[in-house]
């Protein structure tokens, strides 16, 4: 019997404090390339494809465990655990012309995982504020029946060291009948036409290689799932969930930070029994809401994910502010792994997606009805 995930995570957490404690500043290779050879990043993908069927809320609490000891390398990660997940899910929600296509997708991708393929996200877009109305890029269907994807992208995750971007663009109905308001396409880095930038120069998330990356004409290796994927699935609430462990691990990070030595005050003692009692609300907040999950949970779901993705990565980045305030000075230098952690819980909640974004839509579709 293969051991848990946990456990196997558990024994790779050093290998990755390691790494972020001896090279905060790059790219971590070796932590990437472990999680892959572990499956755990191809967890969430079912037992036939090499996964484990992972679920959501599993999930989940593994970006939040290694965030707790690099946030840089839980947001590398989140982007093709997600996406497995989303590949992982019960096939019960493709239409049935789409069938077949997507099973041979799954296997396809699911093939890639096994060979440590890294499957990055590409889709943010400056100006766009998050919205995917707002998404400029276009898909062009081609001559021969793919498509070319021209635009600009800012934060994709890897930069050059991923394998493949998986990136948002809008296509015509005349191009793709039943097509939704963006669609996913799969594109190799090293494709034509692909150009990764080097202006990445976070305030926080230093070795995630967010860069800006170009498409000129890039050709596409292939449509992601179907057309209308997006609306059909709702797979962007699985994501939501996954950033949002990221500035919670960061918390349990300063946390434990705070607590090693055992402080001698009593007051302090109090103050970080508080803080723990915070976050052990907002961490069963996020796991209650992650384990409602389920492809087209419909509206009412979709508001659940961004008020707790909001509240978390609003309250989880709060609470680690005030630890690192509660600490005093011996954490007040750029070295400091407690500050290093505070810069990276701000880049998360900032950047994935915008909070205002988030806030804005709170207030539009705000309801006292059911919000199961």
């Amino acid at each position: 019997m293969s051991r848990p995930l946990g456990l196997v995570l558990e024994d790779l957490l050093p290998l990755i404090a390691s790494h972020e404690r001896n090279h905060p500043e790059a790219y971590p290779e070796e932590s990437i390339r472990a999680l892959y050879e572990a499956g755990i990043i191809g967890g969430p993908f079912a037992e036939e494809f090499g996964g484990r069927g992972m679920k959501l809320v599993e999930a989940v609490s593994v970006v939040e465990t290694i965030a707790s000891v690099s946030p840089s390398v839980a947001l590398i990660a989140s982007m093709p655990l997600g996406l497995a997940g989303i590949y992982g899910l019960d096939d019960g929600v493709v239409p049935d012309a789409h069938r077949v296509a997507f099973a041979e997708q799954t296997a396809r991708v699911a093939a890639d995982y096994r060979a440590g393929r890294l499957y990055a996200a590409c889709n943010s877009e400056k100006g766009a504020g998050g919205s995917l109305a707002a998404t400029k890029t276009v898909a062009t269907r081609q001559p021969d029946g793919g498509f070319a994807l021209s635009g600009e992208k800012i934060l994709a995750s890897a930069g050059r060291n991923a394998a493949t971007f998986f990136s948002t663009a809008k296509v015509s109905a005349d191009d793709l009948p039943g097509a939704g308001v963006v669609e996913f396409f799969f594109v190799d880095v090293a494709s034509e036409g692909v150009e990764v930038s080097s202006d990445w120069d976070g305030f926080g998330m230093r070795p995630t290689e967010s860069q800006t990356v170009r498409y000129d004409a890039a050709r596409a290796r292939e449509m992601m799932a179907f057309p209308d994927f997006i609306h059909l699935v709702q797979p962007l609430e699985y994501f939501f969930c996954l950033f949002a462990a990221i500035p919670l691990g960061c918390a349990k990070a300063i946390l434990r930070a705070m607590a090693s030595p055992a402080p001698q005050s009593p007051a302090l003692r109090l103050r970080l029994a508080e803080a723990t009692m915070r976050y052990e609300a907002m961490r069963a907040y996020l796991l209650q809401t992650a384990e409602g999950f389920r492809p087209h949970a419909g509206a009412a779901y979709a508001a659940r994910v961004l008020r707790t993705k909001t509240y978390v990565s609003q309250e989880a980045t709060k609470l680690c502010a005030e630890l690192f305030a509660l600490g005093g000075g011996r954490n007040y230098r750029r070295t400091s792994l407690v500050a290093r952690t505070l810069a990276d819980s701000f880049a998360g909640t900032a950047l994935r997606p915008p909070l205002a974004l988030a806030l804005d839509r709170l207030i539009e579709n705000f309801s006292l009805g059911d919000a199961e």
